[in-house]
Formats: C-alpha cells, structure tokens, sequence
C-alpha cells in the first residue's frame, strides 16, 4: 500500500527524477545499478514512498552526487515519524573511517544502557508515550550496532565530567559507567574524560560529532532541540575540528580517563 504523500518527498522524488534523466538513464537502469526494483524507485520519484537509508545511500553513489542526496534526505526525515534524530547521518556513519563525538551534558546515545536512556528520554519528554521511549531506546540500541568498530571505524569520544555526575539512580549509573569502562578498553575507541573546572569554555559550544569518509568531504552533525543539522561546508567543518582539538587537550588522556571513570564507579 502507498504511503501518504508528504510535501518533502515530493521534492526529493522530483530531484531523483531529474538527476536520473540528466544522466540519460531510465528508471530501469538506475533500479538495475542501485539494487533496487524499478516499481519501488518510481514510488519514490512519485512521492507515493519514503525512502530508507540504504536505498539513498546507493542512489546517492550511481547518481554521483556525492553525498548532496544523503544531505536531502535530511527534509523528507523531518517530514516522517523517525524518532531519532540521528537517522539522518546514519548512512555516512555507515560509511565512516573515523567518527569524533563530543556531547556537554549525556553520555552519547550509542553507549547509553537501555536503563540510562529511559530516565534521560522521560526526562527530556515527560509526555512521551511506553511506544515512543521504548522505539528511541531501540534506535539508540542499534545505533552502536551501526558503528562497527570491528571494521577499521575509530570512534572518539569526549564525555564532560558533568555528564557524569548528573542526579541518576546510582545503580542506573553505575551500570552505564560499566558500560563506558567496557567500550573503553576496545581498541578502536577513545574515551577521553573533560573534568569539571576546565578554564576554557569551548565545551558550551553544545553537542556535534565530524563524520570523516575516506576521500570525501568530511561532515559535521550539530545538534539543536529539534533535531541535527548536517552540513559539508569546510569553514563549519574546521571551525567545529579545532574545538574538538581544544577539548581534546583539556580533556584527560585516555588511559586516565579509565581510571576516572574506575573512580567515578566505586564512588557510588
């Protein structure tokens, strides 16, 4: 059955539509280079369905628009009921050989425990529905599925000590921080600890993480109340890597890091 149409997949389908023609391929042939079957990529240029990640992901590659398509994509999420935010960003992460993150005041969602994330969604929604929480916590869950270290992805990671000490259940806590000292101790991960009292204020600039592609552009993902913002432009990109180069510096070396949040555990 058809979905219901939405402004924003009219758009995408139309822009679909006219990069296939300006390449001189017909629907059939971009449906035989992308894997996918012609009567799905039609509903798509028709607006009658919304794509899912992978299938803009390969449509992004045959129609060598090089990344833009993904960044589009971005308007027909908002326009759908996809609870996270990150689903955004999730095929480029998909793609990533290396993924900087650094949020202010949570630990990310990719390592929250199921418990952890419960209190934070309940607290940040008070009116979110069982439904609603328990999708976010799946979202969140297979968000670090998404991130497969084991592959060659390195992942860096700069949590705030505040984040750390926020009023959560100490058995909710100290589960999470088991949870953090675990990731930690895999190779591919750093976790680096930004005590409390750091003089440079670099860490209210608010939560982003830079998604780096070998030979592509790299993108930053800034987060705001309602969502993330995407972008590619270089200056964005620079300004946001040296304030993470800055926060890297103030931030405990990693094998430090661990022993604080050793610490941080057995005070509980």
């Amino acid at each position: 059955m058809d979905e219901p149409q939405k402004a924003e997949w009219v758009k995408f389908g139309q822009r679909v539509k006219r990069l296939r023609k300006r390449q001189g391929l017909s629907l059939a042939a971009l449906a035989a280079a992308a894997g996918w079957s012609a009567t799905y990529l039609g509903k798509i240029e028709n607006a009658k369905r919304s794509p899912n990640p992978d299938v803009v992901e390969d449509l992004d590659r045959v129609l060598r628009t090089n990344g833009a398509l993904l960044r589009d994509w971005g308007d027909v999420l908002r326009a759908g009921t996809t609870p996270e935010w990150y689903e955004q960003s999730r095929a480029y992460e998909k793609r990533a050989n290396e993924l900087r993150f650094f949020h202010p005041l949570v630990v990310p969602g990719f390592f929250q425990t199921r418990d952890y994330a419960r209190v934070i969604i309940t607290q940040s929604v008070p009116a979110a529905s069982e439904e609603h929480v328990l999708n976010v916590i799946r979202t969140r869950q297979s968000w670090r599925t998404d991130l497969k270290t084991g592959d060659g992805l390195l992942l860096n990671v700069i949590l705030t000590e505040l984040a750390l000490t926020q009023p959560i259940a100490s058995e909710i806590m100290g589960e999470q921080l088991d949870r953090l000292i675990h990731e930690a101790q895999e190779s591919p991960v750093t976790i680096q600890v930004l005590p409390l009292g750091v003089p440079d204020l670099a860490w209210l600039s608010g939560a982003f993480r830079l998604i780096y592609i070998e030979d592509e552009q790299a993108l930053l993902c800034t987060e705001h109340a309602r969502g993330e913002y995407l972008t590619a432009d270089p200056s964005s990109v620079r300004s946001l890597e040296a304030r993470f180069s800055k926060l890297q510096a103030w931030a405990l070396p990693p094998d430090a890091s661990v022993e604080k949040l050793k610490e941080m555990r057995q005070a509980l």
